[in-house]
């Protein structure tokens, strides 16, 4: 199909041909005309053409535009433009009839038609990269209308608000996004400023607006941070807009990982991140308390062999308040670790104060996942050193070392001192990380005149001399001669199998969340899943795509969770590509880079094993055809990322002063559709599912984050007929309390005297303590003691 075909080349086209031609290519019959030159659209007609004009390609139409209408998951592709090198068009000349079109106005239908064709038609990037001079003019028309609420009103007849217009427009502008590097400064910054008038003024685009200027925090960062403390504002202005909550807390996330977008961010903006955040936990709280209620006497919640999902309620169906919890506690998390260390601890308080909350029997709370935020807050707002080692002690014999253990509050504090020299190993182990330290006293050499001075007689006792005991060490850091009050006491941990059992276990759960996705090369022409899985290699685009995706690592004697690939033989590969952070890690499965033995293993079934069993999958989409979800056969992938790469040629200007006039070349540039698939019995919920066009040095991140947030949708989501997701930092903190409860209720002379423990006589006349009981102590000596139990309050050999 040729646009404005019979128009030879630097003929200007009449807008009106534009509609005629691009009709061919939708296969509909357009109603007649009605008064005014407005068309009569019924609702199946106007319903029919959103589905197949709305956006680009076989997308799916979002709610925003059509209401109440069911919209196929498989649509065709419309190819609004033939080969660019074509005759029939002139794309210059194209560009200016569009251009006319959207900012003189014309008859409804072609200003219709125009304007729902055009991000699709857009999104080639190749055929619209030499006239990029109208591509940023178009784009500064579209951006002045939508910030000066100028652009035509539907008439009455369409059945259309102006809202719905504003989102086709958006949809274009998003396009553009991709465009950026080529236009000026000053451009890409009022792009930014468009998205931000469509979070509140129209209500069919906060959504589009929002997922746009996640893009641009990659596409246009310092534009995004310039315009930071607006877009904060609109969106705390939108958090009672529930529908909106995974969209502004995605967005969230996304920013906190990339600074060139929030490097002027101050104070105000921070606490406006926070205030939303906590906001949205209050929401979900009890949204969630109200469906844990309501769902007690049913077993229909439990996940469905047959479908993969769960019997939801229509508001269950729109909102997820489980992703909207675990995401809200991820941006905190974020973005108090992207504070600057100097600025951290003024955060403390105020976010300590909102995530205490009231129950219905006004009893404050602090949940679990708050309890962990309270830990990550307290390792880290005085430290940026990240993970720690464990140290060596200079020993000259084992036998010099004596180990002791405590449970102080909730943190395993171990010390392992060297009783000679006083060198002593010092290990915290808390919910969200484990410290490790190393410390000796400094003591100065003893005057001559000391009693004492010099070599001490002989005892009779082989062996060096014993000076210090780790429990010095630990009286010296965490006690005074103030009393402690005996529900506040460090319990000691005794030294036998059990406890090593314990630690052993705690050990194992990581510090971060781990999370693993099949990273897939579809080469040209493939489409059945045995003949891609065979795939030993991919193309350049594909390396380089890798390269920003993480880090290539060693899988033989890894240290970190390697998400099930063989890090003893090679059996999965020699290396693979991770990425991690100080909360999140992602291993990415990847089939070309894993061993292929057709000869012993035709279906490539040990690199099914993997892919097959991984949530997300990103397919690198090189096969000139559309990727359908079922390819990759799995009752496990729940989402596709599917990424199409568009390859185009530029020409290099001439190197002034090279003195060859030949000196052009050549250059070969990339860019990409991202659009995501997911199963059917996946929630129709997800705000990441719009298409979206991409630059090169833009895709790793954005890909990447698109493929940690559906890590985080997907198991939230499988879990949910079995009860929530346990991130690992809660998993830690639980075997603490395993701990507290194991050995504060023994009878341990150690422990003598702490509540809940033993007879009363065991605990010395102490009161014996729950949890949730109101304290009636009093201040004395600079600490705490309930009365009548003052020596009970500063006899540290208690516990230690």
């Amino acid at each position: 199909m040729h646009l404005f075909a019979g128009h030879s080349r630097g003929n200007k086209p009449s807008s009106q041909n534009l509609f005629a031609s691009a009709q061919r290519g939708t296969g509909l019959e357009m109603p007649e005309e009605g008064v005014s030159g407005h068309i009569e659209l019924s609702a199946e007609t106007l319903a029919e053409l959103l589905r197949k004009l709305a956006y680009p390609s076989d997308a799916s139409v979002p709610p925003e535009i059509i209401r109440g209408l069911d919209v196929p998951t498989e649509l065709p592709k419309v190819y609004a433009l033939a080969d660019p090198k074509s005759e029939n068009i002139d794309m210059s000349s194209w560009l200016d009839s569009v251009i006319e079109t959207l900012s003189k106005g014309t008859d409804w239908k072609t200003y219709y038609d125009v304007s729902t064709k055009l991000p699709s038609q857009l999104g080639n990037v190749g055929i619209f990269i030499d006239h990029l001079p109208q591509v940023e003019k178009l784009q500064e028309l579209l951006c002045d209308q939508l910030r000066k609420n100028s652009f035509p009103e539907p008439p009455a007849t369409s059945r259309l608000k102006k809202g719905d217009i504003a989102f086709v427009l958006y949809h274009t502008l998003t396009v553009l996004v991709a465009y950026s590097e080529w236009f000026r400064p000053q451009k890409a910054m009022s792009i930014v400023q468009a998205f931000l008038a469509g979070i509140s003024r129209w209500d069919r685009t906060p959504k589009c607006c929002i997922h746009a200027l996640a893009l641009c925090c990659h596409e246009v960062p310092k534009g995004v941070d310039k315009c930071l403390s607006l877009i904060l504002d609109q969106m705390s202005r939108k958090i009672s807009q529930l529908d909106l909550a995974m969209d502004i807390l995605e967005f969230l996330t996304r920013l906190s990982r990339l600074p060139l977008a929030y490097q002027s961010i101050g104070e105000e903006a921070l606490r406006t991140i926070f205030g939303i955040c906590c906001s949205y936990l209050r929401d979900s709280r009890e949204k969630r308390r109200t469906m844990t209620d309501s769902a007690k006497p049913k077993s229909s919640n439990r996940l469905s062999n047959q479908s993969g999902g769960t019997s939801m309620s229509t508001s269950e169906k729109t909102e997820l308040p489980e992703y909207v919890y675990v995401l809200a506690y991820h941006v905190i998390t974020h973005w108090f670790l992207a504070i600057p260390i100097a600025d951290r601890s003024t955060h403390v308080g105020w976010i300590a104060k909102n995530l205490v909350w009231m129950d219905e029997r006004g009893n404050e709370i602090v949940e679990e996942q708050s309890q962990v935020i309270l830990d990550m807050m307290h390792r880290t707002a005085y430290l940026d050193l990240g993970e720690t080692t464990k140290p060596t002690v200079p020993l000259e014999s084992e036998r010099n070392i004596v180990k002791q253990m405590w449970l102080v509050g909730m943190s395993i504090v171990t010390m392992e001192t060297n009783t000679t020299t006083g060198w002593t190993r010092i290990i915290k182990r808390q919910a969200s990380g484990t410290t490790c330290a190393a410390y000796q006293q400094l003591t100065a050499p003893l005057p001559s005149h000391h009693v004492g001075a010099g070599n001490p007689p002989s005892t009779g006792i082989r062996g060096p001399p014993v000076n210090i005991y780790p429990q010095h060490v630990f009286l010296t850091h965490h006690s005074t001669i103030s009393p402690i009050a005996i529900p506040m006491q460090p319990i000691v941990l005794p030294e036998n199998d059990q406890t090593r059992r314990a630690i052993a276990t705690f050990d194992r759960i990581d510090t971060v969340d781990g999370h693993k996705a099949g990273v897939i090369f579809v080469a040209d022409g493939q489409t059945e899943e045995k003949e891609i899985l065979a795939n030993s290699d991919g193309s350049i685009a594909f390396h380089d795509f890798l390269a920003g995706l993480g880090t290539k690592v060693i899988l033989r004697g890894a240290t970190f969770n390697t998400q099930g690939l063989d890090r003893g033989n090679d059996m999965d590969g020699t290396h693979t590509y991770a990425w991690r952070d100080r909360v999140s890690e992602i291993v990415f499965h990847i089939p070309t880079m894993m061993p292929t033995n057709l000869k012993h293993d035709v279906q490539c079934t040990n690199k099914k094993r993997h892919t097959g069993n991984d949530f997300v999958n990103i397919i690198f989409n090189e096969s000139g055809m559309p990727f359908r979800f079922e390819t990759i056969d799995s009752e496990f992938n729940y989402v596709n990322i599917v990424i199409t790469p568009q390859q185009f040629t530029v020409q290099r200007p001439s190197t002034p002063g090279s003195g060859n006039s030949d000196s052009t070349g050549a250059e070969t540039r990339y860019f990409f559709d991202v659009r995501v698939m997911c199963s059917p019995s996946f929630p129709k919920i997800w705000s990441a599912t719009a298409p979206t066009i991409v630059s090169a040095s833009s895709l790793a991140s954005y890909v990447r984050q698109l493929a940690f947030n559906a890590s985080v949708l997907s198991l939230v989501w499988s879990n949910r007929g079995g009860g929530e997701h346990i991130s690992n930092w809660r998993s830690r903190l639980r075997e603490i309390s395993r701990l507290r409860k194991r050995y504060a209720n023994t009878g341990n002379t150690s422990n003598v005297g702490y509540p809940q423990m033993g007879t009363a006589e065991d605990r010395g006349g102490a009161k014996s303590y729950w949890e949730g009981d109101a304290w009636t102590g009093k201040l004395a000596d600079g600490g705490m003691a309930e009365a009548g139990q003052h020596l009970l309050s500063i006899d540290f050999t208690r516990w230690t």
